[in-house]
Parts: structure tokens; C-alpha cells; sequence
């Protein structure tokens, strides 16, 4: 189970990685985990663009409350949570 976790995470972590170079343009050299999403220069517009396209792959639906949402971890941890939930009630 720790393994498939990791592995899910690391998915997460690949799918949110090549979204943001390929979509926003931004240099791999930029992105490290701990980055805020404000200071990649990503706006609640572009926000929104990476959560629908997060949305569509894992077929999931993030929370209406964005706020405590600040980090490229931040947005790994909550797809993370919300695609396990999802598996548990299948």
C-alpha cells in the first residue's frame, strides 16, 4: 500500500510537472515543491486551468475552497487525497 502511495504521488507529481511546462510555459529549473503558485505566475485563471485539467485526468472534483492551496505540494497533496477517496468508494 505505501508503495502504490508513493507511486500515485510521484503520477500526481509527473502529470502536474509537464502541465506547467507544457501549458504555462514555465522552466523545469523553476519548479521545485515548495514553489508558490503566485510566484510561478500562475493567476486564479491559470489556477483554474490546471485544477479542471487535474480534474479531467483523475476524474475527481477538488474542493470549492481553494485557500490553503499555495504550493506545488499543496495541489500534489489535495489531487493525492481526492484520488484516493475516490478509489476507497468504488
Amino acid at each position: 500500500m505505501v508503495e502504490q502511495t508513493i507511486s500515485l504521488e510521484n503520477e500526481i507529481k509527473k502529470f502536474l510537472v509537464d502541465l506547467l511546462i507544457q501549458e504555462n510555459n514555465i522552466d523545469v529549473a523553476q519548479l521545485k515543491l515548495d514553489s508558490h503558485l503566485k510566484d510561478l505566475d500562475i493567476d486564479s485563471f491559470g489556477f483554474l486551468e490546471i485544477i479542471f485539467s487535474i480534474e479531467h485526468q483523475y476524474n475527481i472534483s477538488f474542493p470549492k475552497n481553494f485557500d490553503h492551496i499555495k504550493t506545488l505540494q499543496d495541489v500534489i497533496n489535495v489531487t493525492h487525497d481526492l484520488v484516493l477517496t475516490k478509489n476507497i468508494s468504488v
